[in-house]
């Protein structure tokens, strides 16, 4: 006869709790408040200013700012999540990443591109869709190398016929033009440096060297460094092949070529040198380039 009272005696408080706990998820559970809006950009557009060369660009990630904080950084083609919070901050800033080197952990925002600000329409989950167009920085300094277009700047150092200019339509990047470095049995080693460019670069500024490239194998790119008479070889990074298990195929990089201007001082000035050594079991060897320029302050 006692058994209700007992059951009773502890269901009062679990229903208590219950319905506290109940109270308290109503008020966590906002639908609407907390959603996000989302920034939708599937691509970038780099639109170079008057005699800035090629269209020709390597974006691979959108770095998002609010005003007060990092949003986040967005593999291309991106989806932005943009909570409330944010958007009532006024514009956004997208900043252009790129992969320093070619390598995927050494992303970073390229400091000579421009940004765009976008300003959110906030809504619970709105999609926006925005392509950006961007461009090159004001106060860059922009030092192009070559094209291959109607002339050739770099003379042969070491082996075969150098670094010559091809139109075979298959194999130029753009236009009509592009550059052919080959090495072969009997001719292993290849090296091109231009010749009497004279590039000035001033160290503790960041500085790239940009370039479309080929390869069917390894080859150097890096700079000469001169100073009172005197050179130095300065390597900056071995690339690789770029096939797609079939043919090679045109890759765009960014080299970081500061660490090479930092480590030489101050430089009465630089060459641009491309080194290829034929690799074991090859019988030949094929490196394409075009669009080589210097970006810097």
């Amino acid at each position: 006869m006692r058994r209700p009272f007992v059951v009773q005696r502890f269901l009062k408080p679990l229903q208590v709790a219950l319905a506290i706990l109940g109270l308290w998820g109503c008020s966590l559970i906002q639908p609407d408040q907390d959603l996000p809006s989302y920034l939708v950009v599937p691509d970038v557009n780099f639109v170079p200013g008057e005699l800035q060369g090629t269209t020709s660009s390597n974006i691979t990630d959108i770095w998002v700012y609010s005003s007060t904080d990092v949003i986040g950084i967005f593999p291309l083609p991106a989806v932005v999540p943009i909570l409330p919070a944010d958007a009532q901050e006024g514009a956004l800033t997208l900043l252009p990443g790129i992969r320093e080197n070619g390598l995927s952990d050494r992303r970073a925002p390229y400091p000579f591109y421009t940004t765009v600000e976008y300003l959110p329409e906030f809504g619970p989950g709105v999609r926006d869709t925005l392509v950006p167009e961007l461009g090159l920085v004001e106060n860059v300094r922009y030092v192009p190398i070559e094209d291959f277009e109607n002339s050739n700047v770099f003379g042969s150092l070491v082996g075969g016929e150098g670094l010559e200019r091809v139109g075979d339509g298959s194999f130029v990047f753009e236009g009509a033009k592009s550059g052919r470095l080959e090495v072969s049995e009997g001719a292993e080693l290849a090296r091109v440096r231009t010749v009497e460019q004279e590039y000035d670069l001033q160290i503790n500024f960041p500085a790239f060297l940009e370039m479309d490239y080929r390869c069917d194998q390894t080859f150097v790119v890096g700079l000469y460094g001169f100073r009172n008479g005197q050179e130095t070889v300065l390597p900056g990074m071995v690339l690789t092949a770029t096939d797609d298990g079939l043919n090679p195929v045109w890759n765009k990089i960014y080299v970081d070529i500061s660490p090479l201007v930092n480590a030489q001082g101050n430089a009465d000035h630089f060459e641009v040198y491309v080194e290829c050594v034929l690799e074991a079991g090859r019988s030949t060897g094929t490196v394409g380039l075009d669009n080589l320029r210097i970006l810097t302050y």
